[in-house]
């Protein structure tokens, strides 16, 4: 397991584990690949849409910085997105995403 930290494309093998209870922590439903599907699917349970809208306060703030120097692209975007969730996560879990291998 190793934290997730940059932007980076996972392996073919390789899960976001999310850091908040679920009913299994090793089931499929705490691993996932996509940030805002996974915070969606969960939305309503509320340290999840906490997640989302902790996402979105940050993701605004970002950009409007961002902006500031420049125009964006969408790679700057996805970049952005990114790093908020990351942020997101760690503000309201108390720990970060770690990113795991899935087992065959």
């Amino acid at each position: 397991m190793t934290q997730a930290n940059s932007v980076k494309k996972l392996g073919k093998n390789e899960f976001y584990k999310c850091p908040l209870p679920h009913v299994q922590a090793k089931h499929a439903q705490a691993l996932f690949k996509d940030f805002d599907a996974h915070f969606r699917i969960f939305g309503d349970r509320e340290d999840h849409l906490d997640i989302v809208q902790a996402h979105e306060d940050l993701v605004w703030k970002m950009r409007l910085e961002a902006e500031e120097k420049g125009k964006l692209s969408e790679e700057d975007l996805r970049r952005i997105s990114f790093e908020a969730w990351l942020q997101a996560v760690k503000q309201c879990a108390g720990k970060p995403v770690q990113v795991v291998a899935a087992k065959k």
